[in-house]
């Protein structure tokens, strides 16, 4: 891997989600380029770090960051050309001009181990880390996509995710592509329920991959769209509590598949499928509340401390190896060694197997709230909240505490045409919590501040209630 990273050459995206982002995505990997899509809501100094930090040579951009990429380029980057999707650019190269162009030479003979993308992380636990992916990994991560969401020829696949994340790159485009199916690109700035059904309809769409805060507004929203052509439903990115999961089937049908992953694991590593999500009845309700069992060619464990196995039902950080498991960080070989011990990827999640190899997880290692020396999940206290009639999201940090150390905070955002009261919260929680774990202090915004791939940021919710 470090070899590929030494070898490798990189074309970087910047632009608002468009269907260009797969033909650039696609030019690269023929051309023998790693890939390398930078998330839209970049301000200029990330994106010059970004651009400094791979080494990337050229930077093609949309209209929609056309001044800003006038910027960058002054800004002191490796980037030698810099090609505009809609001309006009100033300095810069025109891509429509380009396309018409016939290169006059054969496309280079690309090695399986070779670059493919480095996919920067949404940065929910900190400074973003530059993954790296070389085309065997991403084929490889994309068999399973294949076979666990069951797409074919026939698929049409809504991109609802960054154009950036590994939920688009390796989730969605490159498995959709190798099957021969077709991609619906949306723009993501703003999910809309009504827009979401709308696109369904219009375009007979079978396959869509969403966020927890995405399905709660669909749950929010009523709709007289035809929606029929849904065939699979994915959502990934934070846990569901498990009452929501049921309302999801209960409304939209056995449509849900739930896949856990991170960049670092190209996009797939444990799966809750539709045979899963049909317990109804069944007295295994509760695995509504787990994120499936390992995938095909990837191994799960908890661990403890010492980086050895816990019993099942006991917490520890989730681990993984695999095929398709990321080799490195981007030029950052401390970091790699570190999250990369001992040939498994190290999570920073928390998380339990039950008996059967079902994995359910707790909270990220660093949001446990530590109250009076116990570990307490927020998770625990965030399922509570979603209990609460009109509550749409629900996010709960550690504020300190001079008695405890730490105390809970809770933080709502009410569904749409829904007031939240306070009081009506401490209420229910007094009832179903005890009191180590209630909320010292609750918090109603109109809008949780989110990551690219539109995961609650914790980090952002310290900073604006600290």
């Amino acid at each position: 891997s470090t070899h590929s990273q030494r070898l490798s050459v990189t074309t970087a995206l910047v632009t608002d989600n468009r269907w260009e982002c797969v033909e650039v995505m696609v030019a690269a990997a023929r051309a023998g380029r790693s890939f390398l899509p930078l998330d839209f809501r970049l301000d200029d100094a990330a994106a010059a770090r970004l651009l400094r930090h791979s080494g990337a040579r050229a930077v093609v951009a949309g209209s929609s960051h056309r001044d800003q990429a006038a910027r960058l380029a002054e800004a002191g980057t490796p980037a030698e050309h810099w090609i505009h999707l809609d001309g006009g650019g100033p300095g810069g190269l025109d891509y429509a001009g380009l396309m018409s162009q016939d290169i006059g030479t054969a496309l280079p003979s690309v090695p399986d181990d070779a670059g493919f993308c480095i996919l920067y992380t949404s940065g929910t636990t900190g400074v973003p880390k530059g993954v790296f992916f070389t085309h065997q990994q991403t084929m490889d991560n994309a068999m399973a996509v294949l076979v666990e969401y069951g797409i074919g020829p026939g698929s049409r696949y809504l991109v609802s995710y960054p154009h950036n994340s590994a939920g688009s790159v390796n989730h969605v485009i490159g498995p959709v592509l190798m099957a021969g199916g077709t991609l619906i690109v949306e723009d993501v700035r703003s999910f809309d329920a009504d827009r979401y059904f709308a696109t369904v309809e219009r375009y007979r769409v079978t396959h869509s991959q969403l966020v927890p805060t995405m399905v709660f507004r669909l749950l929010a929203t009523t709709t007289d769209r035809d929606l029929s052509s849904l065939v699979t439903v994915g959502y990934a990115s934070a846990p569901i509590p498990a009452p929501r999961v049921k309302e999801m089937i209960d409304r939209f049908g056995p449509l849900f598949v739930q896949g856990y992953g991170m960049t670092e694991t190209c996009s797939l590593a444990t799966v809750l499928g539709k045979a899963d999500h049909d317990v109804a009845g069944t007295g295994r309700e509760g695995q509504l509340a787990s994120c499936g069992r390992a995938t095909y060619g990837v191994e799960v464990a908890v661990v403890g401390e010492d980086d050895q196995p816990v019993p099942p039902g006991a917490l520890g950080e989730v681990i993984m190896r695999g095929r398709w498991l990321f080799q490195a960080y981007w030029d950052d070989p401390e970091l790699t060694a570190a999250t990369n011990r001992g040939g498994w990827l190290h999570s920073g999640d928390v998380g339990y197997l039950d008996p059967e190899g079902y994995l359910y997880l707790v909270d990220r290692k660093k949001d446990l709230l530590i109250i009076g020396g116990a570990n307490i999940a927020s998770k625990e206290i965030e399922d509570v909240l979603y209990e609460i009639s009109g509550v749409l999201e629900a996010a709960v940090i550690g504020v300190p505490d001079q008695e405890w150390g730490e105390r809970p905070h809770a933080v709502l955002v009410p569904a749409p045409g829904h007031d939240l009261d306070t009081a009506a919260v401490h209420a229910h929680c007094q009832g179903r919590l005890p009191t180590i774990k209630r909320p010292a202090q609750v918090t109603i915004l109109t809008a949780m501040p989110k990551t690219s791939t539109g995961k609650i940021s914790k980090p952002e919710l310290r900073r604006l209630l600290g």
